[in-house]
């Protein structure tokens, strides 16, 4: 068999939103001698593509085909033979006969609905493309002696729900027609620097919203009037870095005076190209209500100031929940 490079058409077929890891077509330990299953795995953490990607001592990426991150996005991440599964109890579950989907869980935290809606749809659509049936989806439990993942999920549930998805295939549920999102739209209208070592809340010089004011007075915090699904969607630039640095960028929430660090709704990494620079689109879905402020985070551990660049904007589409 070839290189799986059909994957991210495949992953598309879910309806949910994917994301091409650059390089996948050609990464992997080889060709992908055959699929004859799947097997469910979780990473053991939060934010770990990159050891899908990269792997970790003792253990060369890719890890996985598919990353699948806590909100139901699909990260297609390599097309080649991954080492996800060794030694495997099963023939049709080997790295050289199977496809590897590690989802993002610490082993401990409730998944989210939609990763495992996710999970099942993904999982569906590669047994129409590879013709498998429902029972060759594995956990890594059920063909690792001594793994515990996919934590607390049944997976004979797991497959029930991934045959009837076979059998009748679904997409995400829409919102309702009167479900119109506010949308506020933001932009950064001069560059701003972020120290070495620490960290800086973009501030937002213009905006445009569907229901004005849609940030604090500052123009570095977001807010939302009630309960609210957010769906976000910006471009970041950011110079000054040394090759290769990484930054973190987060989509964070405090409390709604804005002095207390809540958590971090979404948060991903990202690595300085050869000349420093970062360029990249960030997304995201989280809850958001009218306890907390959303701010966006550039967080900078590297010994370089770098500067986040006047080009940066963002635009929030805020749905009932």
């Amino acid at each position: 068999m070839p290189w799986l490079t059909q994957l991210a058409e495949v992953a598309r077929k879910t309806g949910f939103p994917v994301t091409e890891v650059g390089g996948w077509k050609s990464r992997g330990h080889g060709q992908q001698p055959s699929v004859e299953g799947v097997v469910c795995h979780h990473t053991a953490g939060f934010n770990d593509r990159h050891v899908v990607v990269n792997g970790r001592p003792g253990l060369d990426g890719p890890l996985s085909h598919i990353w699948l991150q806590h909100t139901g996005r699909i990260w297609v991440v390599a097309a080649g033979r991954c080492w996800h599964n060794a030694p495997s109890t099963s023939a049709n579950h080997m790295n050289s006969t199977s496809i590897g989907i590690e989802a993002e869980n610490d082993g401990r935290t409730a998944w989210p609905q939609v990763q495992l809606d996710s999970y099942h749809a993904l999982c569906a659509e590669l047994c129409r493309e590879f013709d498998l049936p429902a029972s060759r989806v594995r956990g890594h439990k059920e063909v690792n002696t001594g793994k515990v993942d996919p934590h607390s999920i049944n997976m004979n549930t797991f497959r029930g729900r991934v045959a009837a998805l076979i059998k009748n295939p679904e997409q995400p549920d829409k919102q309702e027609e009167d479900d119109v999102p506010e949308v506020i739209s933001l932009g950064a209208g001069e560059d701003q620097s972020v120290p070495a070592g620490g960290e800086a809340a973009v501030r937002w010089h213009t905006e445009y919203a569907d229901d004005p004011p849609g940030h604090g007075a500052d123009g570095v915090a977001v807010l939302a009037k009630a309960g609210r699904w957010c769906i976000v969607d910006g471009l970041v630039k950011v110079r000054g870095l040394k090759p290769g640095a990484e930054i973190d960028v987060a989509w964070s929430r405090y409390d709604r005076d804005g002095k207390q660090f809540e958590d971090d709704a979404w948060r991903l990494s990202f690595r300085a190209d050869v000349n420093g620079r970062v360029e990249q689109s960030v997304g995201g879905q989280f809850a958001l209500n009218t306890k907390n402020q959303l701010r966006l985070r550039i967080i900078n551990p590297t010994d370089a100031a770098a500067v986040v660049e006047k080009v940066t904007m963002a635009k929030i589409a805020m749905f009932n929940r």
